[in-house]
């Protein structure tokens, strides 16, 4: 594709243009294991505030296009398993100006985003990740943890992206902003001059836009798989189904108190995505869940099956133990009436006869293995994270790369989860 497919020459072109688009990695990031990870395909991150989130910034590819016009792709990446790349063109020393992104349509700006996912998820098939064995623990090591509806991983990019073109302003449109002019016109952004402070909120708006396209797409999905599951729906899918609910109701929460200095926020949330997220979300999980609970019960009307099995069992046990004491008193009767003189060895065996079975049952009960399988493998688990998280936490302590603000509040919070995980193994352990 050449150069003019894209670009067009006009009189009043931008001097800049910003490109971006919002991607999933998981539902969480453990951002100091993820940035140790990728510096060594990206270099060194730097760590940022990004409205009150700790981030990563990292710098995927930079040239120019068509050897004329000077680009740099940077990728965000916040603890809650998102991100956005922004492309930066820089348009100064030319009269072009570009109406469709074009982060999908370049080849070398659509490969470094391949490139860039496939280095996050450690694999060069992400398609194929999505249902490999063992993904989640291998993802898990990189600082990932995944998203998972109806047992598939969930990630990527979401569709399209969005422009901010800075240096120029369109006829109509609507005003937005003022100091600099800023006006929203068929889905772009434009700024009259640069200013870094109302870029971020567009910036930040547009995430939170991203962010509630891709849990809505999401929230389809699941309802899409339901028919797919509901027969063989297993428990590990009702747990990734209310992690995905916790998460995204921490995320509408978080996102209703988003307040913008610049933006008038009451006015782009009409009909704005994240509106529309928080609209479906009520209906849609409550029909999930009724979904979901229709198989609980199911599982539930199993489990009390099998408890009434055992409990027959039991009572059969009990019976047949009494018609035995019953029946061997009857017999020790019988030949006591025939060998009086032998009536303390009758004695001792019918008290042996009734107290040796009784015995024995506690004598196994205190003896037998107190291994239990489901419990060894959360131990196992616990123990697994755990040691996990020392090796992190060492590492992080002499890091001097992390500014001390990020690396005291990732220590405080590694060290609450080592403490919590301590607590869990001693729970298992005890019981």
């Amino acid at each position: 594709m050449g150069l003019f497919d894209l670009f067009k020459e006009k009189e009043h072109a931008p001097e800049r243009i910003a490109e971006i688009a919002v991607f999933s990695l998981g539902s969480e990031a453990d951002l100091y294991r993820l940035s140790q990870y990728l510096s060594v395909a990206y270099g060194a991150p730097s760590w940022e505030r990004f409205a009150g989130r700790r981030s990563l910034l990292f710098s995927l590819d930079e040239g120019s296009i068509a050897g004329e016009i000077p680009y740099k792709l940077t990728v965000h990446i916040f603890e809650d398993g998102g991100g956005f790349v922004k492309l930066d063109l820089d348009l100064s020393a030319h009269d072009f100006d570009v109406d469709e992104g074009i982060l999908w349509r370049r080849r070398e700006l659509s490969s470094a985003l391949a490139r860039f996912l496939e280095t996050a998820l450690s694999t060069r098939d992400p398609e194929g990740l999505k249902h490999a064995q063992g993904a989640d623990e291998s993802l898990a090591r990189l600082g990932i943890t995944p998203e998972r509806i109806a047992g598939e991983l969930d990630f990527g990019f979401t569709p399209g992206s969005t422009l901010i073109k800075v240096g120029s302003l369109p006829k109509g449109g609507d005003k937005i902003a003022s100091n600099p002019d800023t006006v929203f016109a068929d889905g772009v952004y434009y700024m009259e001059s640069a200013n870094d402070a109302t870029l971020r909120e567009i910036e930040r708006w547009l995430y939170r836009e991203g962010a509630s396209a891709w849990h809505r797409l999401s929230l389809r999905r699941w309802l899409e798989r339901m028919d797919d599951v509901r027969s063989s729906l297993q428990r590990s899918h009702i747990k990734d189904f209310a992690r995905f609910l916790r998460r995204v109701n921490r995320f509408i929460t978080r996102e209703r108190r988003f307040k913008a200095l610049r933006l008038p926020v009451p006015y782009l949330a009409v009909n704005s995505e994240f509106s529309m997220l928080a609209e479906d979300f009520d209906p849609t999980s409550r029909r999930l869940s009724e979904l979901f609970s229709v198989r609980q019960e199911d599982a539930v009307e199993t489990a009390l099956s099998e408890l009434r099995r055992l409990s027959r069992k039991q009572e059969r046990l009990f019976v047949a133990w009494v018609v035995l004491v019953a029946v061997a008193g009857i017999f020790l009767g019988v030949l006591q009436l025939f060998f009086p003189q032998a009536s303390w060895l009758w004695m001792i065996g019918a008290g042996a006869l009734i107290v040796f079975p009784l015995g024995a049952y506690y004598l196994w009960a205190y003896l037998r293995p107190k291994s239990d399988s489901k419990r060894d493998a959360r131990v196992a688990e616990f123990k697994r994270r755990q040691a996990m998280l020392t090796d992190t936490l060492s590492r992080l302590e002499g890091d001097e790369g992390v500014p001390d603000e990020f690396r005291d509040e990732l220590l405080t919070r590694f060290r609450r989860e080592l403490a919590r995980l301590q607590r869990l193994i001693g729970e298992e352990e005890i019981t």
